[in-house]
């Protein structure tokens, strides 16, 4: 999702996008362009934590980053459709300059200061940032969730890390367990945990609740979209921790800071990336 200042949206009088109506990437650099201008930056990209971000967005384009051949094994691959995303965000960084530089290092919550203060007027945040938006913003900030940029098509998927609740194989208590799942996971109780943690909930009947279908904080936006999330795509890889810390994270920071190209990022990305990959799948 993007989080972004209203008033500066209709300062520069860029198109609002719906989620039945989004941004293209191509728009969504526009805007980002449009709404660059007097100290304010378009957008800001809290890359702490690059993979994730590049990942679950590169969806929408058709990245897949992590493909699993009919012998069960993964490999990594970084073609055209994964690459999409990632040149967008260097070009705005560095090309382009309608993101901050600035932010680089930061995390979601370290932007919010910036974009009360007018230094940013987007940012792409996770959902449940908007607790934080709804308790922090100054008085009389008007923000808006705008819906991510939609790929070819307007495809509008995107990554998300699925919660699961288990039952341990040794606990004595397996039945009382599965009854409080139940009791959980009955849409009216799945409605009011959306509502205290600001997460959608899983369950189709709960997402077509009212109470998560109204436009104030952006609810209608997400509930909106909610069919078109999915697993991240590598949650079922072996090897990913080791994969995302020692490969991608420090590549895809030095692609985003300029120190090395998509070339180069590529190298790093598949070649490196499979030999860690190559270790889990023997």
């Amino acid at each position: 999702m993007l989080i972004a200042n209203r008033a500066l949206l209709e300062r520069a009088r860029v198109r609002i996008p719906t989620a039945e109506r989004p941004w293209s990437w191509a728009e969504f650099e526009d805007a980002a362009e449009a709404l660059t201008r007097d100290g304010t930056y378009g957008v800001a990209w809290p890359l702490k934590e690059p993979v994730s971000a590049t990942l679950t967005l590169s969806l929408s384009t058709g990245g897949k980053v992590f493909h699993r051949g009919a012998d069960g094994k993964v490999t990594v691959r970084f073609d055209a459709a994964d690459q999409r995303v990632p040149r967008v965000i260097h070009d705005q960084l560095g090309g382009d300059r309608t993101a901050a530089r600035t932010t680089l290092g930061m995390g979601g919550s370290d932007t919010l200061p910036g974009l009360f203060g007018g230094k940013y007027a987007m940012v792409p945040l996770g959902f449940s940032y908007r607790q934080q938006i709804a308790q922090q913003a100054p008085k009389g900030f008007a923000w808006t969730v705008l819906p991510s940029p939609a790929g070819p098509g307007g495809d509008q998927r995107q990554g998300v890390s699925p919660r699961t609740l288990s039952i341990a194989a040794d606990s004595p208590y397996q039945r009382e367990a599965a009854r409080f799942i139940d009791f959980f996971l009955r849409p009216p109780h799945m409605v009011r945990l959306a509502r205290g943690d600001w997460m959608l909930p899983t369950g189709r009947t709960a997402l077509r609740d009212p109470a998560l279908r109204t436009r104030r904080y952006g609810w209608a936006t997400g509930t909106a979209l909610a069919g078109q999330l999915r697993p991240a795509p590598a949650r079922t890889v072996r090897g990913y921790p080791e994969w995302k810390d020692k490969v991608a994270t420090p590549a895809l920071q030095e692609y985003y800071s300029g120190a090395i190209g998509m070339g180069r990022l590529r190298e790093r990305l598949v070649d490196d990336g499979n030999l860690v990959l190559a270790r889990y799948q023997r």
